[in-house]
C-alpha cells in the first residue's frame, strides 16, 4: 500500500468531535483507573498490607524500564499526520524495544536476590506492562484516526477483565504470583482479540527497513527517556519508603497516592483527545487556536486538582476505610496532602501533552532528568525526617520544577513556529 493510500484510508475514518472523543476516552480511562483501584483494594483486603507493599514494589521497579522501552511511540504515531511511516514500522520499533526491556526486568529481579516468589512476580509485572505497550501502539493508530471510541472500549476491557481475573486468583490461591499472571492472561486476551485486528484495518504492515526504523526510534528516543524519567521521579519516593520504612508503609503510601490517578485519568483523556487537534493547529501555524486549546487544557487541570483536594478533605477518611481496610483511615491527612500535590501533577501532565503535540521532543529529556534528580534528592532527605509526608512533599517539589520547565519549552516552541509563519 502506498503512503498516499495509507493516509487517505486513515483520514477517511469518521472523526468525532473533540468533546465526544474526550467523553469516550474519559469513560474508558475512568473504568481502567477504577479497575486498578479495585485490584489494589482486593490485594489489601484479601492479601494484606504486606502483599500490597510487595505489589507496589514490583510496579515501582518495572515501570521506569517498561516506560523507557515505550518511547511514547504512540504520541509520535498519533502526531504523524502526514503518514510518514507505516504502522508496520512503528510496530517493529515497539517490539524491538519491548523485548530487551522485559529481559532487563527479569535480570534485575534475579540480580536483586529477592525471594523467588517476589522475583517471579516482578517478572510477571514486566510481562503485563510489555503487553500494555503492544496495546498502546495499536491505540496510536486509532488515535490518529480520532477513533477514541475504539481505544476506550479496549481500555475498559483491559481493566475489567484484569479485575475479574485478579479476584478469581485471590479467591482460589491467595498468591501474589497468581494475581500477576491473571493480569497477564487478561491483557493478552484483549490484545489478541480486539486491539491488533482493529489497528491493522486499513494500515500497511510493510516495513521500510532497519535504517528507517532506527531513524524512527531515534526520533522517539527522547520521549522514551522522558517517560522513564517521569516514572522514575514518581517512584523514587517509593524506593526511599521501602528502604527506610518497609513494605507495610509502602503499601499504605501506594493506597493513598492511588487517588492521584483520578486527576491523571481525566488529564490523560483530555490530552489524548486533544493531541491530534493541537498537532494540526501547530503544524498549520494556527498558533492562536493552539494557545486557546492549550490554555483550556491547563485551566481544566487546575480546577480538577482543586476539586480533588476538597473531596479528600471531606470524604478521605471514609473512602480509605471503605476501599482498603479500616486502619487505612488513619492516613486521611496524608491523602489531603497527596491530593494537594496532585494539583501540580495535573497541571504538569496537561502541559506535557501540549509540548508533545508541538513535537518538542528533544528538550523534554534534560528537563525530566532534572525533575528525577530533584525527586530523588528530596526523597532521600525528607522521608527519613518526615515519613510519608516527606515523600508527598518530594513529589510536589519535583512537579513544581516540571511545570516551570514545560512552560519554558512551550514558549521556545511557539516562538520558533511563529517566526516560520
Amino acid at each position: 500500500m502506498s503512503r498516499s493510500s495509507r493516509v487517505s484510508t486513515s483520514a477517511a475514518d469518521p472523526a468525532a468531535p473533540l468533546r465526544g472523543n474526550f467523553a469516550v476516552t474519559f469513560a474508558g480511562n475512568a473504568l481502567f483507573a477504577a479497575s486498578q483501584w479495585a485490584v489494589l483494594s482486593l490485594i489489601a483486603k484479601l492479601g494484606g498490607g504486606r502483599m500490597l507493599g510487595e505489589y507496589a514494589l514490583a510496579v515501582a521497579i518495572v515501570s521506569p524500564i517498561a516506560l523507557f522501552s515505550h518511547l511514547n511511540l504512540r504520541a509520535v504515531l498519533a502526531t504523524d499526520i502526514e503518514g510518514r511511516h507505516s504502522f508496520g514500522d512503528y510496530l517493529a520499533v515497539r517490539l524491538a524495544t519491548t523485548a530487551p526491556a522485559l529481559a532487563a526486568v527479569v535480570g534485575i529481579a534475579v540480580a536483586a536476590r529477592y525471594p523467588w516468589r517476589l522475583a517471579a512476580a516482578i517478572a510477571g509485572v514486566g510481562l503485563v506492562l510489555s503487553l500494555d505497550n503492544l496495546s498502546d501502539i495499536c491505540y496510536g493508530v486509532l488515535q490518529r484516526r480520532e477513533r477514541m471510541d475504539q481505544v476506550a472500549r479496549s481500555t475498559a476491557a483491559r481493566g475489567l477483565l484484569s479485575t475479574a481475573a485478579v479476584a478469581l486468583a485471590l479467591a482460589l490461591t491467595g498468591s501474589l504470583l497468581a494475581v500477576v499472571f491473571a493480569q497477564v492472561a487478561a491483557r493478552l486476551a484483549v490484545l489478541a482479540v480486539y486491539d491488533g485486528p482493529r489497528a491493522a484495518q486499513g494500515e500497511s504492515l510493510a516495513r521500510a527497513g532497519l535504517a528507517v526504523e532506527a531513524a524512527l526510534a531515534r526520533t522517539a528516543l527522547p520521549l522514551g527517556a522522558v517517560m522513564m524519567l517521569v516514572s522514575l521521579s514518581g517512584n523514587l519516593p517509593r524506593y526511599a519508603i521501602e528502604r527506610r520504612l518497609g513494605t507495610l508503609e509502602l503499601g499504605a503510601f501506594a493506597a493513598v497516592t492511588s487517588f492521584q490517578t483520578v486527576g491523571s485519568t481525566v488529564i490523560n483523556a483530555l490530552g489524548q483527545a486533544a493531541t491530534p487537534r493541537l498537532a494540526r493547529y501547530f503544524s498549520s501555524g494556527e498558533t492562536r487556536r493552539f494557545r486557546k486549546l492549550a490554555a483550556q487544557l491547563a485551566g481544566l487541570a487546575g480546577l480538577l486538582g482543586a476539586a480533588g483536594v476538597l473531596a479528600a478533605w471531606i470524604m478521605g477518611r471514609w473512602v480509605l476505610g471503605l476501599l482498603y481496610r479500616a486502619e487505612y483511615a488513619a492516613y486521611s491527612g496524608l491523602l489531603v496532602s497527596a491530593m494537594a500535590a496532585a494539583v501540580l501533577a495535573c497541571a504538569g501532565g496537561a502541559l506535557g501533552y501540549v509540548i508533545t503535540s508541538a513535537r518538542a521532543f528533544a528538550a523534554q529529556a534534560p528537563l525530566f532528568a532534572l525533575v528525577a534528580a530533584v525527586s530523588g534528592a528530596a526523597s532521600w532527605l525528607l522521608v527519613p525526617r518526615m515519613g510519608l509526608q516527606g515523600a508527598v512533599l518530594a513529589l510536589a517539589i519535583a512537579w513544581a520544577v516540571q511545570i516551570s520547565g514545560e512552560i519554558a519549552i512551550l514558549r521556545v516552541a511557539l516562538r520558533r513556529r511563529e517566526s516560520c509563519a
